[in-house]
């Protein structure tokens, strides 16, 4: 059984909002008291913020099935992400070989959304059909069942660019919620310039359905003449969850300086980090991105809640996002960093920003699985 102490960190739990100088200890998989044991590796974490292992709640890893996706562990475990969320990659088409290939073999604890579309978002080549007439949906009340502490929503996209080669608009949302709800399950609707109102979307979603990439839309979006529309209120307090969620396309500026200096902040951050965006601008990773949110006024505390307590309370999981004593020992390191830097948009627009978070260790049930090269 390994045993680590990590001493002289600050720690932050976001269970329970504490901060403080100290230790955390581990044995095994869990976090335990330190009185309890030796511990025959010893990290000085001073100067370092000790947080749960992030929550990346929206990416794209199952390559098994699709040229967009980045196996898991390349795109989370460098970046002091524990767990992630595949957002839809597959369909019903792929599940399984997503499932045994990514699921089962990666370190990253891998949840997952299923996309009503049945071939999943096999390439960034060609939209794929989500008309609710193909879906397959005995496969998708199988599959649910047979996985289900692994999938834990359904994934559909409204953009005008991904329906109308369809002729579609409303359907596929209408009908994966009707699914959704017959399943218990909620949704995730990826939304960037759809082609109909933001209000007929919003419309439709439920309590803990997700609203993706919110801070997207050049024509169609949260705003109404640079205020945000009373639909996204409402929803917000149906209980409505907002992602940020950037990838390469699916953030502006425009759209998030308003929104943030109205008070509308994130309920969750995640990266959309695929082929086309890691490691390059304008996400690079989910560490950078949470950087580009303090440039944009966020208190840093806010912004490790939305990759750590909030996405774990969404997936209804008591063992991630908190540092308590007897949960699981995933835990991230990081410097604060203060430097210069540049963030952008997808159109390049850019903000200047002072602090960046960088990675320094990472520990996935207890076992160190990533470590800046001179940390140790």
């Amino acid at each position: 059984m390994e045993k680590i102490l990590i001493k002289n960190g600050l720690i932050y739990d976001p269970l329970t909002k504490r901060k403080e100088i100290g230790d955390i200890a581990i044995a095994g998989s869990q976090i335990v008291d330190p009185g309890d044991f030796d511990f025959p590796l010893v990290i000085d974490a001073a100067g370092c913020l000790v947080v749960p292992g992030l929550i990346d709640f929206h990416l794209h890893c199952f390559s098994a099935v699709s040229d967009v996706a980045v196996d898991a562990d390349i795109l989370c475990l460098p970046n002091g992400v524990t767990t992630c969320v595949d957002a839809g990659t597959a369909g019903t088409a792929g599940f399984e070989s997503c499932y045994r290939q990514h699921v089962c073999s990666s370190i990253t604890t891998i949840k997952a959304l299923l996309h009503v579309a049945p071939g999943g978002l096999v390439t960034a080549r060609h939209p794929e059909n989500q008309a609710p007439g193909v879906w397959d949906g005995e496969a998708v009340r199988l599959l649910v069942k047979k996985y289900l502490s692994v999938i834990v929503g359904l994934k559909v996209r409204m953009s005008a660019s991904v329906l109308e080669p369809f002729h579609l608009s409303i359907e596929p949302l209408a009908e994966a919620v009707s699914l959704a709800e017959e399943l218990r399950l909620p949704v995730v609707v990826h939304v960037n310039d759809p082609n109909v109102e933001i209000g007929a979307i919003t419309s439709l979603l439920r309590g803990g359905d997700v609203f993706c990439h919110m801070y997207a839309g050049e024509e169609k979006n949260i705003l109404d003449s640079g205020m945000i529309k009373a639909e996204i209120h409402d929803a917000r307090k149906r209980g409505v969850i907002f992602d940020a969620c950037n990838g390469k396309n699916n953030f502006l500026f425009q759209v998030a300086f308003p929104a943030i200096k109205q008070g509308f902040l994130p309920d969750i951050i995640s990266s959309d980090l695929n082929r086309s965006c890691v490691y390059r601008q304008p996400v690079i990773s989910l560490p950078r991105l949470l950087s580009k949110y303090l440039a944009l006024g966020m208190d840093l505390y806010d912004v490790i809640d939305t990759v750590t307590i909030n996405p774990a309370r969404w997936l209804g999981v008591q063992d991630m996002g908190t540092l308590r004593k007897g949960t699981v020992a995933d835990v991230a390191l990081f410097k604060v960093e203060e430097k210069q830097c540049t963030f952008f948009d997808c159109h390049q627009a850019s903000v200047q920003g002072n602090q960046v978070l960088v990675p320094q260790l990472t520990i996935k049930d207890g076992t160190v699985v990533y470590c800046q090269s001179d940390f140790l």
